[in-house]
C-alpha cells in the first residue's frame, strides 16, 4: 500500500502518498496510518475508530517521532510530515 484516502464529515477527502518519505522510520508506518485515518488494525486485521482522546494521543507520538526524525532527514523536500502535515496542523 501506497496511498491512503481519508475523508471527513467537512466533505474534505485527502489521497496522502506515504512513500513520499523516503527514510522515514518504517516501523512508525502503522502509526502514520492511524493519524491519517483515524483508525486502528488489531493483530486479526480487525479495523476500529480511534476515539478522540486515542487519536490525539497518537497524532502527539506522531509529531513527536516525525520531529525527531527531520533531525537526521535526507529528504526534507519529501518529507511527509515537513510539506503536507505540518503546515495544515499549524494553521489551527
Amino acid at each position: 500500500m501506497t496511498r491512503i484516502l481519508t475523508w471527513s464529515r467537512d466533505g474534505t477527502a485527502r489521497l496522502w502518498d506515504i512513500t513520499v518519505d523516503e527514510d522515514f522510520p518504517k516501523q512508525h508506518l502503522a502509526l502514520l496510518v492511524g493519524v491519517a485515518t483515524g483508525t486502528t488494525m488489531d493483530d486479526y486485521r480487525n479495523i476500529a475508530v480511534l476515539s478522540k482522546e486515542k487519536w490525539e494521543a497518537c497524532r502527539k507520538a506522531y509529531i513527536d517521532i516525525c520531529e525527531k526524525h527531520l533531525k537526521t532527514c535526507k529528504y526534507k523536500n519529501k518529507n511527509l510530515y515537513l510539506n503536507y502535515q505540518k503546515p495544515m496542523w499549524d494553521k489551527q
